[in-house]
């Protein structure tokens, strides 16, 4: 009995410390990714970058594509875990996704800039526009109202409030600073609400 909670417990820690491992060679392989291209960039480049040999890449990501499929489903899978999180408001979930955007920075900007119309790797940014759009057209239906006619159609109206997320987001991790979120936020989130409330016909409320 006590071999098999020792066996357990040594499993369990390996386990721990190959996630963790894989998660900072992800972190290092877009930190080389994003300054030298998904195209360009050598696993010679990420394995110094990292500090390991590339016998440990290959290891654990197969080859460099699976290595930038890691990268690039690692962050779309946050973004919507975060995003599928109940909130009252928008105000809760743009402060969550920006919080993720900005901790994986450099894949966050290899799935928008690099990937997004690349071939190979295009199918992650597709799958997370296409997620977005779906719950915000959920979430505006909710607000403005399910069925009645509108001045444009409902899925034009997600599409456009996602791109203008996506778009914002990637502008301000570049150019403004974190002590500034909070203004960053108030504003983002008033634009899509007066979007939303305009596009769907009516006028948005004052508070």
């Amino acid at each position: 009995m006590q071999e098999c909670i020792m066996g357990k417990a040594y499993d369990e820690t390996m386990e721990e410390y190959r996630a963790t491992r894989r998660r900072l060679l992800i972190a290092a392989a877009a930190k080389t990714l994003v300054k030298g291209g998904i195209r360009q960039t050598t696993m010679d480049d990420v394995a110094a970058t990292a500090g390991v040999s590339k016998v440990i890449l290959y290891r654990y990501f197969g080859n460099k594509e699976g290595m930038v499929h890691a990268i690039l489903e690692d962050v779309v899978d946050k973004i919507l875990a975060v995003d599928a999180i109940e909130a009252d408001w928008w105000t809760e979930r743009v402060q969550r996704t920006l919080g993720v955007v900005r901790d994986r920075f450099d894949a966050f900007i290899i799935l928008v800039k690099h990937s997004a119309h690349d071939p190979v790797y295009g199918v992650h940014f597709d799958r997370l526009f296409d997620g977005l759009v779906e719950r915000c057209q959920e979430r505006l239906g909710a607000i403005l109202g399910v069925g009645r006619e509108t001045p444009v159609d409902g899925l034009f109206l997600a599409e456009t409030v996602t791109a203008l997320f996506i778009d914002a987001y990637v502008r301000w991790l570049e150019s403004g600073r974190p002590e500034n979120d909070d203004a960053f936020l108030d504003w983002l989130t008033r634009s899509v609400r007066a979007l939303s409330y305009y596009w769907g016909g009516e006028i948005p409320p004052d508070n």
